[in-house]
């Protein structure tokens, strides 16, 4: 019995297809590389301005507990963590910080809940009208809350304003419907196995080093100008980004090449069926497993921006905005680097699953830290560990591309952003409501809850990698 024709995993992606073709089927020219640096300076802007309202939020609710308490407001450096644990000011402030995580998980529920619905339907209608149609939608929404949130700061508008603004944006998929998209369009323009992967990586790659911008950039204009200013920036960036896009970069998924049937229940269907339907490749399992694993991952990655950062301005650290975003940059740099530029090279001693178990360990490790953490230089060293910690993203979504078929790349990352939305908006109100319930006694006790989670998914792609090396096994048999 042969398996010829039939794609397995055994750590990495082995493909016994002996004709190839490209994914897209049609040649594009060299602007479809605008891919990369269209999603990263998507993201530049988007988290940008999503560290201004943290740190907006935490700004407003500082000054408020400490003109109640008749207290001076001195919240930057280390003269506010002069004073006494037991101090007055110390107790205000951890209450401010108490608040502050409660309105960012007001935030959360008001993007995540409509984006749940919006991505399961606008991110199953890519395969039928084509990649640009989805990233349209995607950084339109981003740029309405943007300027939404400049009027608010600007005018001093009550923080609950920013709920409307994040409900616009959530009916048009947050970000992860840009963040997807971009995935399918790199699968749509590279073929199978390894170049698949460096396809995701180059798209990852973009949005870490853009994004690793946006919290220093935030820092530098809130520091040197003005909360507003920032906004205003970050608006900027959304705006050209979508003139770019729309003008310069090709369509990567032509119309003979797109979903025929444009019924919204086939569309969606052939997003999940994945997971359900019967497959002549056994890769159902695989699918459940690596979306399961990247699931609980997700969780404690997606979940610790807001919580972080609150950590961070608060006891013993004290960090201003600048500090936060120096550190934001270091960190999320350190991972473009470690965790996407250097697969190609990672990829000679170890399998893709191996590489993704080598990133959930070390996001494990890297929350461990933080949560032990009790100055600036075990915070550095957090950050050094997580460096490692973007390969289980990297590679997951490669193995996932590798085993899809060219014309339903749209269809698997539709289904992972339908998962990342839904872990988004359930990481972001669980950890705030974690970190505002326990940092009066335990600040670094929601840090050991995302570590918890991160060995979860190891031990899951342990349990896939083993199964792949049982499955080669049994196909080499049989072959014989």
């Amino acid at each position: 019995m042969t398996n010829e024709g039939k794609a397995t995993v055994n750590g990495s992606i082995q493909e016994v297809e002996n004709d190839i073709i490209e994914s897209d089927g049609h040649e594009l020219s060299w602007r479809k590389y605008f891919i990369g640096p269209i999603l990263g300076f998507y993201m530049l802007g988007y988290l940008m301005s999503f560290y201004t309202i943290t740190e907006y939020t935490s700004h407003v609710w500082r000054n408020k507990k400490l003109s109640e308490a008749n207290l001076t407001s001195n919240i930057t450096g280390a003269s506010s963590c002069s004073t006494n644990e037991s101090g007055l000011e110390v107790k205000t402030l951890k209450q401010a910080s108490s608040l502050a995580s409660e309105y960012n998980m007001y935030y959360s529920l008001a993007q995540g809940i409509p984006a749940v619905v919006s991505n399961l339907i606008l991110g199953s209608y890519t395969d039928a009208f084509g990649r640009k149609f989805l990233l349209t939608v995607g950084i339109i929404g981003t740029t309405i809350r943007v300027i939404l949130s400049f009027f608010i700061v600007y005018f001093k508008k009550d923080l609950l304003f920013f709920i409307v603004a994040c409900v616009i944006e959530g009916c048009t998929g947050q970000f992860v419907t840009t963040f997807q998209v971009c995935l399918a369009y790199a699968g749509d323009i590279t073929k199978r196995g390894d170049k698949r992967t460096y396809g995701v990586a180059y798209v990852l790659f973009n949005l870490s080093v853009f994004g690793s911008l946006g919290s220093l950039a935030a820092g530098y204009v809130i520091e040197t100008y003005t909360f507003y200013s920032s906004f205003l920036v970050a608006g900027v960036i959304l705006i050209l980004t979508l003139l770019v896009m729309l003008t310069l970069l090709p369509e990567s998924l032509p119309p003979e090449k797109r979903l025929t049937d444009k019924s919204l229940i086939t569309v969606m269907y052939n997003s999940f069926s994945f997971f359900f339907s019967k497959d002549i490749d056994n890769n159902r399992w695989k699918y459940r497993l690596i979306i399961i694993a990247h699931a609980f991952c997700d969780f404690s990655f997606l979940g610790r921006i807001l919580v972080e950062t609150l950590y961070q301005l608060a006891e013993p650290f004290c960090w201003s905005v600048e500090q936060i975003g120096w550190y934001g940059t270091a960190r999320v740099f350190g991972m473009s680097l470690f965790s996407v530029a250097l697969v190609k090279i990672y990829k000679f001693f170890l399998s893709d699953i191996s590489l993704a178990i080598v990133g959930t360990i070390a996001y494990a490790v890297s929350f461990l830290l933080t949560a032990l953490a009790n100055n600036n230089t075990m915070l550095y060293a957090a950050a050094a560990v997580s460096c490692f910690g973007g390969l289980e993203g990297t590679m997951t979504r490669s193995i996932v591309s590798s085993m899809t078929s060219p014309q339903r790349q749209g269809a698997i990352f539709s289904a992972f952003a339908a998962v990342e939305v839904i872990v988004n908006l359930l990481s972001n109100v669980g950890t705030s409501a974690i970190y505002s319930l326990t940092v009066q006694f335990s600040r670094g006790f929601v840090f050991y809850v995302m570590a918890g989670f991160d060995s979860v998914a190891t031990i899951i792609l342990i349990i896939l990698y083993i199964g792949c090396k049982m499955e080669k096994k049994t196909i080499t048999i049989e072959t014989l």
